[in-house]
């Protein structure tokens, strides 16, 4: 019985120490209440009319000068596209990419992209050398 209980709490803490039932870290996966699969509709919903449209796509502008691109496909939102011309309102590497390693560019701007193949979409981020331009891209895979 000892040799049991032994076995059941070493497995446990073995268990713990590779990992086992911890999540990942979370990634961006929507941006100011607008979802991959949304409909136009519920698009125009959450960001209100587009500063301009196409059948493929709609712009909109956010706090001052940023900007999101909704791409559509087949009806429903394919990729949103973020662009900050104040890098300090964008959000941070870990909020948006998780634990995807952050590389450097030979022009010294940076980059990441984690695919998230649970939910079958990839995101990634590009901030300029300055930090003045952040690009961050949501889309279907």
């Amino acid at each position: 019985m000892r040799i049991l209980i032994g076995l059941v709490l070493l497995s446990g803490v073995i268990a713990g120490s590779v990992g086992v039932g911890a999540q990942a870290k979370k990634v961006l996966s929507e941006f100011h209440g607008v979802k991959l699969g949304m409909k136009p509709a519920d698009v125009k919903t959450a960001l209100g009319k587009p500063e301009s449209s196409s059948e493929s796509r709609e712009e909109y502008n956010f706090d001052g000068e940023n900007s999101i691109t909704i791409h559509y496909e087949g009806g429903v939102v394919k990729a949103i596209q973020i662009y900050f011309t104040n890098g300090a309102k964008a959000p941070g590497w870990t909020e948006v990419v998780g634990d995807a390693p952050v590389e450097e560019m030979a022009n010294g701007a940076k980059a990441a992209r984690k695919v998230v193949d649970s939910d079958k979409y990839w995101v990634s981020m590009y901030r300029s050398k300055d930090g003045t331009t952040v690009r961050i891209t949501i889309s279907r895979s």
